[in-house]
């Protein structure tokens, strides 16, 4: 009997042109739709990651760790968040020897220039109490220079410096954007048309944190 050669036939080269064609059209109909996502990933993780340092720091206010705490952050090419904690016995010579702590100014009380931390989580890299986070190049800010809020149980020395204030009082909030955005709003939370993967991270004097996105479709804030 004689067998049959079976009729192999490769792919032509028009045949491979033409798959290579369909496969770079639907890359490049998905690339922003993927690069949107992966944006939105980066800005989502670095907010949630700020949100938890101010968790936290405040965390250790509740269980009497420290008597007062602070938040400081810088913005310009790089971000930089890092908290402080204050012990309580330091807290009430603090009260006793400077004037300018008990003052009416809240920018006294919280000053960026402060050295009378106990604990500073640019110093003490290993307790896991206070901490620091660097942002190289995945995010912005709603402002560019120093700012820092400070907060204590009762809320009592609840106050801010810096760019964290408006009118002698303290800002309630952070916006988080992506790099690429410049400047995420302005201080008052105006968003510009231009933002996109806006987050929020916001506070109350007595240390309760939020995180929010914004919806720019509905023009809402959604907690997460």
């Amino acid at each position: 009997m004689q067998l049959q050669e079976k009729n192999n036939k490769g792919f032509t080269i028009l045949e491979v042109v033409v798959v290579l064609l369909i496969v770079g059209i639907l890359s490049a109909l998905a690339y922003p739709g993927i690069s949107s996502w992966a944006k939105d990933r980066e800005v989502s993780s670095a907010a949630i990651k700020i949100k938890n340092l101010f968790t936290n720091i405040n965390a250790q206010v509740q269980r009497g760790l420290y008597g007062f705490v602070q938040v400081y952050v810088f913005s310009g090419d790089t971000v930089t968040v890092v908290s402080k904690g204050m012990f309580s016995s330091t807290l009430g010579a603090k009260i006793s020897s400077d004037d300018d702590f008990d003052s009416t100014s809240i920018s006294k009380r919280c000053r960026i220039d402060e050295d009378a931390w106990d604990e500073d989580g640019q110093i003490d890299i290993n307790k896991p109490e206070v901490g620091m986070l660097n942002f190289e190049d995945e995010i912005a800010l709603s402002f560019i220079g120093e700012a820092t809020v400070c907060f204590s149980k009762d809320g009592r020395w609840y106050s801010a410096d810096g760019l964290f204030i408006n009118n002698n009082d303290p800002l309630s909030a952070m916006y988080i954007c992506e790099k690429s955005a410049g400047s995420c709003t302005d201080n008052v939370g105006n968003v510009p048309a231009h933002v996109e993967n806006l987050y929020a991270v916001s506070w109350t004097r007595f240390g309760n944190i939020t995180l929010e996105r914004y919806n720019p479709k509905t023009d809402a804030w959604i907690i997460q």
